[in-house]
């Protein structure tokens, strides 16, 4: 990813910490930019968040030892407020797919 990623801020400062420089040989933009290229080349490899690889099922996730520090997102809303029936939707969606997913709750 470019630098312009949150993600690639932590994957570069993980690779710092280890004292490992990896070759970079392409940048995208978008994850399906990256997932495509590392598709169609049998060379390349790819570091993105695991989650990814729930949705490409022609990725093969690889694990990086020691791995990742685990990365938290978290949604808020304020609690005295109108909460709309789409963000009501979208948290009930998200609650969803954590819990079918496997990802640990926080």
């Amino acid at each position: 990813m470019s630098s312009d990623f949150a993600t690639r801020s932590h994957i570069d400062s993980y690779f710092a910490e280890h004292r490992v420089s990896p070759p970079i040989a392409v940048e995208a933009d978008t994850i399906q930019g990256l997932t495509e290229i590392v598709q169609r080349t049998g060379l390349l490899a790819t570091v993105l968040p695991d989650a990814i690889t729930d949705d490409h099922p022609h990725l093969t996730p690889i694990p990086i030892d020691p791995p990742l520090p685990t990365r938290v997102a978290t949604l808020l809303h304020r609690e005295s407020t109108y909460e709309s029936a789409a963000a009501r939707a979208f948290t009930r969606l998200a609650r969803d797919l954590v819990r079918a997913r496997g990802y640990a709750p926080a």
